[in-house]
């Protein structure tokens, strides 16, 4: 049994993040808070234009400060908290507020001015429209009575009010009062049947599970607005949550061909051809969609995905290269560049990228491992560990990056740092297979069979069917002449794995070897060594099965082989030859 055969995976450690699209390759643009500072005394009119540019320029912390201040000035005037005057500021801020997440500062702005009017007939939209952000702003902190309670007393005295319908019916969906939704919708759809209705309904049918019905008020919802995609995007996910993938594909291209110009209905085509397993039309889809919107990064990054799923690795960098020079900033076209650059053998273009990534970015550790692991095969094994503690530092359960780590130091031979830098990890949720594998390679080099077993056993706790580990097992018991039994039963389930591997062979006859059944023994090497015929340990072990069946002569040609063979110890052969088993 050979205990260790190193080979490093590369697209286990490397490339795996490329392989699988991301759920959202385009960045939203992230607009930097001002640095607040306390706002100087303005007029109420250069307050207000401020904040509706602060607003245009997507500011809206700025914007705040703004209306918060507008407001502030007003009721020091009027020596009194609310004022109708500022209705439509105190809606800004409250929407601004409520984007922010800030629910119960809206509510406060908010209260002032319901508590100024009331609820009638003769409501200005103004005021309905106030009704309708107080109301949120109780939903937004979880007052959903109070806000339900609210928005049927709006209803009741302004029963057209369409947008007082859509919020109560959203808050029963949110509060899971399915069946209330149910009724409020049909009442709402007695007022004006609209798209918004039916896909509510919609959703409240799935949610029952109620799929056909669903189906229905889809339908009814594309034929109020059968230009809208929306009604056909949601009909077909409602197919494929069925696993009704045809049909799903059939509701996608009647309307494609109808409206070609609609790009969500080809993205979600092209998702679905992907899903079914065939990239080459999702790949025509994204180039027909490339003709319409040649500047579009993300179609550009999805049509580089799979390509680079079909290892058409120059293609997939043409595409992450477009993507990059539309998008300069977005980390995620970089770091798929550089992982197609490498795949191309371009290391030092894919190393470039790689450095370049952010270090808040969710792929920089991602990219230091690939930078490690670059120079891991180069064999620079210095530079290779400073980047895995970079990240280690950063995130210490990286899995991958113990892996890579532990891998170095065995290579190197350096069993003890192997041991020392890697004991944290014992205490992990997860400890890796490969990780516990390098561990119990290294014990075994101090000869530490209980640590041995130990790290063998938990892992095979957690992975039954890890063919290498039950093999390692078995043949460190058999080593030591302990546990046979389960020895045997440990390396069958390997071979159950994985039948005829020369190595797994040679720890049965092994096993075969120590319990003395020598003729079991002997047959089961033979059969190893048609496989693995140039390793001189697993030679040296059938010489010593044929002296223990008592076939000397055999046995001394035997271990001539093994010694021609180059082992690490030839003085045992040497001994062997001159006096046999002792």
């Amino acid at each position: 049994m050979k205990l260790f055969t190193f080979a490093l995976c590369i697209s286990t450690l490397s490339l795996s993040a490329c392989i699988a699209p991301q759920k959202n390759t385009v960045e939203p643009t992230v607009h930097k808070p001002a640095v607040t500072q306390p706002m100087q005394p303005r007029s109420t009119r250069s307050l207000y234009l401020g904040a509706q540019t602060a607003m245009r320029n997507g500011q809206s912390g700025l914007a705040i400060q703004f209306l918060e201040a507008l407001i502030s000035q007003h009721e020091r005037a009027n020596e009194k908290k609310g004022n109708l005057s500022d209705l439509i500021p105190t809606l800004q801020l409250a929407d601004l507020l409520l984007k922010s997440n800030r629910p119960n500062e809206a509510l406060q702005y908010l209260q002032a001015l319901v508590q100024l009017t009331s609820i009638s007939k003769d409501n200005s939209v103004e005021q309905k429209n106030l009704f309708i952000m107080y109301a949120r702003s109780l939903a937004g902190s979880k007052k959903y009575s109070n806000a339900l309670d609210f928005l049927a007393k709006l209803i009741n005295l302004h029963p057209s009010f369409m947008l007082a319908h859509d919020l109560q019916i959203t808050l029963f969906i949110q509060t899971k009062q399915l069946a209330l939704a149910h009724i409020a919708i049909n009442i709402a759809i007695q007022q004006q049947d609209t798209p918004m209705l039916r896909q509510f309904q919609a959703d409240v049918f799935t949610r029952q599970g109620k799929f056909q019905e669903a189906s229905n008020s889809l339908k009814k919802m594309h034929a109020l607005n059968p230009n809208d995609d929306t009604a056909i995007l949601l009909l077909s996910q409602l197919e494929i949550q069925q696993k009704h993938l045809d049909k799903a594909e059939n509701i996608l291209r009647d309307f494609n061909n109808s409206n070609p110009s609609s790009l969500r209905v080809q993205h979600a085509l092209a998702r679905l051809l992907i899903e079914s397993k065939r990239p080459q039309e999702a790949i025509l889809i994204y180039k027909q969609m490339l003709q319409s919107l040649p500047e579009s990064a993300e179609i550009q990054s999805a049509l580089g995905l799979l390509y680079y799923q079909q290892q058409d690795f120059k293609k997939s960098a043409n595409q992450f290269n477009k993507a990059l020079k539309i998008a300069p900033q977005t980390q995620t076209y970089r770091f798929y560049l550089a992982s197609s650059l490498e795949a191309q053998q371009k290391n030092k273009e894919a190393r470039s990228l790689y450095q370049q990534i952010d270090p808040q970015h969710e792929l920089w550790q991602e990219a230091q491992l690939r930078l490690a692991s670059m120079d891991f095969i180069a064999k620079k094994y210095a530079s290779s560990q400073q980047y895995l503690q970079k990240i280690l530092k950063k995130n210490p359960a990286n899995s991958q990056a113990w892996v890579l780590l532990s891998t170095l130091y065995l290579v190197q031979e350096k069993y003890q740092q192997l041991l020392d830098k890697t004991q944290s990890t014992t205490a992990l949720k997860q400890v890796p297979a490969r990780l516990q594998m390098n561990r119990a390679i290294a014990f075994e080099h101090f000869k530490r069979y209980e640590d041995i077993d130990r790290t063998l056993q938990a892992l095979i706790l957690n992975n039954p069917n890890h063919a290498d580990a039950l093999n390692f097992l078995a043949y460190t018991y058999a080593e030591q002449g302990i546990k046979l039994d389960e020895a045997k039963s440990y390396i069958q389930r390997a071979l159950a794995q994985k039948p005829g591997d020369g190595y797994y062979l040679d720890t049965l006859a092994w096993v075969y070897y120590k319990n003395g059944e020598y003729d079991k023994a002997v047959t089961t090497q033979q059969k190893a060594l048609q496989t693995i015929a140039d390793d001189p340990t697993m030679q040296e072990h059938l010489g010593d099965m044929f002296w223990k069946q008592g076939n000397h002569e055999k046995a001394i040609q035997q271990w001539q082989k093994a010694l021609s063979l180059h082992p690490d110890n030839p003085n045992m052969l040497h001994k062997k030859i001159n006096h046999g088993l002792q």
